[in-house]
């Protein structure tokens, strides 16, 4: 019973990964994190078409990342929860690492050649 609980944990996780695998996604929460805003601030700061970033918030409302508010003739998003930014926080952290490392074993490699 427990391996059969920890499977869907770990399903659960691969489709967050899942939908958090678009650049377009990991903005759009990282613009929700600063504050709510509504979708045409949303489409004017990423210079992305409305119908696109509507799509993108559809997704992640339906997977429980983001919330929506109707205020008046708008719809105001916001994070469902803000511990997801520590996540996606971490992973960039990891991927900043990795790349700096590549730069020193890249630049290492250069030096190595020239002496």
């Amino acid at each position: 019973m427990e391996r059969e609980r920890e499977w869907q944990l770990y399903q659960l996780q691969a489709d967050l990964c899942h939908v958090l695998a678009d650049p377009t996604r990991l903005e759009l929460l990282h613009l929700l994190g600063e504050r709510p805003r509504p979708v045409k601030a949303l489409t004017e700061i990423t210079s992305q078409r409305q119908s696109k970033i509507s799509q993108h918030l559809a997704v992640m409302r339906q997977r429980g990342l983001v919330r929506a508010e109707r205020r008046g003739t708008e719809i105001h998003y916001s994070l469902a929860n803000q511990r997801i930014l520590e996540a996606c926080q971490i992973t960039r952290e990891v991927m900043l690492q990795r790349l700096m490392q590549q730069g020193t074993l890249a630049a290492q490699s250069l030096s190595s050649e020239e002496e």
